[in-house]
């Protein structure tokens, strides 16, 4: 750099020197991460939150900065890195890279992979709130507002805390496929891997097992099929289909005859 306070001038330069260094298969010269260090204990990033909303050029760096880390091949090396530095603490002062919280952006990776492979979700972004959904519930909200991050991504993280604590209670009591998908089909595949990264296994197992077999479940009866059987259309039609896609996860539907007899019993004509 150029001179001492080069990294107090602008703290996102300490990004671009993690993110050089891991990509490039460098060591951050000595000097270097003296001053880097010097600048994170000066309270820079300390400063950085009480000035985040008067200084919009640098809510986009750092965004900028945190996007560029998080969607390179070599994010993982470049997290632990910042970390090790204290740059985390640009975030929030309580943020830091402990193994729990590796483990958990490794499975969001993991999972993003597996069940975005269209690319249909920005993954750094994902990542990113992993990180900030370990700050407290208050923190979370602030956090991303000042990074401007998207009203969907500021909408999770508030909500994440009832959504949690909502499934924690209610999906371990659930013992059929059809309770469980009652439970987790109007989430977010972005939701649903935030919460199934942060839960126990149980409730991680059911989430996978929703996106893997059970969210692509159709029952071998749809409206069409309903109007050629006699049925008149109306508000009947969502609860006889919702029925008919109840029991065919459930296993009590199985084809078309069984589906009919179904409708037979429970709506007959």
């Amino acid at each position: 750099v150029l001179h001492t306070n080069s990294f107090i001038e602008d703290p996102t330069r300490i990004y671009r020197a993690v993110r050089f260094a891991t990509r490039l298969h460098f060591t951050i010269e000595p000097q270097t991460e003296r001053y880097i260090r010097h600048a994170i204990a000066s309270g820079v990033f300390d400063r950085i939150q009480t000035e985040m909303e008067k200084t919009p050029a640098l809510q986009t760096r750092l965004r900028r900065e945190l996007k560029y880390l998080l969607e390179a091949a070599y994010w993982q090396p470049a997290l632990r890195l910042l970390s090790d530095l204290g740059g985390l603490r640009c975030l929030h002062p309580d943020l830091e890279m402990t193994p729990v919280l590796h483990l958990q952006l490794r499975r969001a990776d993991r999972w993003l992979n597996r069940f975005d492979r269209a690319q249909s979700l920005e993954h750094w972004l994902v990542l990113l709130e992993v990180l900030i959904a370990q700050l407290s519930p208050p923190d979370r909200h602030s956090v991303a507002k000042n990074l401007q991050l998207p009203a969907d991504t500021i909408d999770r993280l508030t909500q994440l805390e009832a959504i949690e604590s909502h499934l924690q209670a209610n999906l371990p009591a659930a013992d059929r496929p059809s309770q469980i998908v009652q439970q987790l089909q109007a989430f977010s595949i972005a939701t649903l891997v935030l919460i199934a990264v942060r839960s126990s296994r149980p409730i991680r197992r059911s989430i996978w097992q929703f996106l893997t077999v059970w969210s692509t479940v159709k029952p071998p009866i749809d409206g069409n099929d309903l109007r050629k059987l006699g049925y008149r259309p109306g508000q009947q039609f969502k609860t006889m289909l919702s029925q008919l896609q109840a029991a065919t996860l459930d296993g009590d539907v199985r084809d078309r005859a069984s589906a009919e007899a179904f409708l037979t019993a429970r709506f007959p004509l």
